[in-house]
């Protein structure tokens, strides 16, 4: 049988990492393709023996069974004015962490690693939590994390996975035939697609070369000065920090006008209702008057009897608010909840091509992206050491 990227084509493929998961012969590996995007990578190990094609989830989608008929919408955000203030929106997933490790159980998400590239990583410790909190905007490397998500399980431990709606997609296809699901919970966000790491790495060598020093973090979603004017936070090995309100960060920019998405992402299957998680999370953008908040208000959707459960039990326990509200009002301002399509730009592979040969400075003049002046007003305010 072909290696499932080869039935499916590149095109589709969204790098969800289950056929590396699931080859036991050490013939894929996971590599960032000219673009920075993750691809499959058969080898000579390769048997055609058919188990990627087994568990890709656009080959054998994962089963909606579980599914409630009528999803639960709400609205909600965590208690605790820390959480909520250091999250992107509204804290929900740090208390849903925060839940499960105190039940005994294991959590995986994504945190930053040292070189700035998002890596899906196990965390057993409260103290851990605050590192998966926040939007990272970038695809992770998933790496083994469904292989020890089954192990976990295998163990009679609660696990609870959260990643893209297409990651949620790739586990659940990859531990099809196990049995111990039951104590898996899984949580998907509301996903805007996946730019190329290419491009963010060339804009992170633009940031080095002009302030001239070096970038040891980034903050996409910082609320100094509240959730819908969120900034574009930098900072520097010298503990020196730039911050740009979101529209003006020439990187964000290209990112919101869907200039270098991968590819699957501009008709993704797994933005649509049924979801395939047990909650989805996301910023609630259009909330309305009665709970609006410029701390950060989340859209949850229970897609599970398990998801709604788990969020009720957070209410019953006083970690988080929990408003219950119409489906039309949960989509209004978050289209992604039910349609995964966008309109591909037609400069989008002219980006893509020139951005293996150019600096993000040259791309953005040569492609017509931003002015000049708008990508060099990067500065934004220095909030010092």
């Amino acid at each position: 049988m072909k290696p499932a990227i080869d039935v499916i084509g590149k095109e589709m493929c969204m790098g969800c990492f289950a056929c590396y998961n699931n080859c036991p012969f050490n013939a894929i590996k996971m590599k960032e393709d000219e673009n920075g995007f993750y691809y499959p990578d058969i080898n000579e190990n390769c048997t055609y023996c058919g188990l990627c094609q087994k568990v890709c989830p656009i080959i054998s989608p994962p089963s909606s069974e579980g599914s409630l008929r009528e999803p639960g919408f709400y609205g909600g955000w965590s208690r605790d004015e820390d959480v909520r203030k250091n999250s992107s929106s509204g804290g929900i997933f740090s208390e849903l962490a925060r839940y499960i490790i105190e039940s005994g159980g294991i959590v995986f998400g994504v945190a930053w690693d040292k070189n700035l590239s998002p890596v899906h990583i196990r965390v057993s410790n409260i103290g851990d939590v605050s590192r998966l909190r926040g939007s990272k905007y970038l695809q992770s490397y998933v790496g083994r994390a469904y292989k020890n998500v089954k192990l976990e399980l295998s163990g009679g431990r609660t696990v609870l996975f959260s990643g893209t709606p297409c990651q949620i997609a790739g586990l659940r296809s990859y531990l099809r035939e196990n049995e111990n699901q039951s104590e898996l919970v899984t949580v998907e966000v509301v996903c805007h697609g996946v730019p190329s790491s290419l491009i963010f790495k060339k804009y992170l060598d633009w940031v080095e070369s002009k302030h001239r020093k070096k970038v040891v973090g980034i903050n996409f979603r910082d609320k100094r000065d509240g959730w819908e004017k969120f900034r574009v936070a930098i900072k520097f090995e010298d503990n020196t920090e730039i911050y740009k309100y979101h529209p003006f960060n020439p990187f964000f920019r290209g990112y919101l006008q869907n200039l270098y998405l991968r590819q699957s992402c501009y008709d993704c299957p797994f933005s649509t209702i049924p979801r395939v998680a047990d909650i989805t999370l996301g910023d609630f953008w259009g909330a309305p008057p009665t709970i609006h908040d410029n701390r950060g208000v989340s859209v949850l959707i229970a897609n599970t009897q398990k998801g709604d459960s788990l969020l009720k039990e957070l209410e019953k326990l006083g970690r988080i608010v929990l408003i219950e509200i119409d489906k039309e009002v949960a989509i209004r301002g978050n289209p992604r909840i039910t349609s995964g399509h966008y309109n591909i730009p037609p400069v989008r592979q002219t980006i893509l091509r020139e951005a293996q040969l150019l600096s993000f400075k040259e791309l953005s003049t040569s492609c017509l992206l931003y002015t000049s002046d708008a990508a060099d007003e990067l500065d934004g305010v220095d909030l010092g050491g």
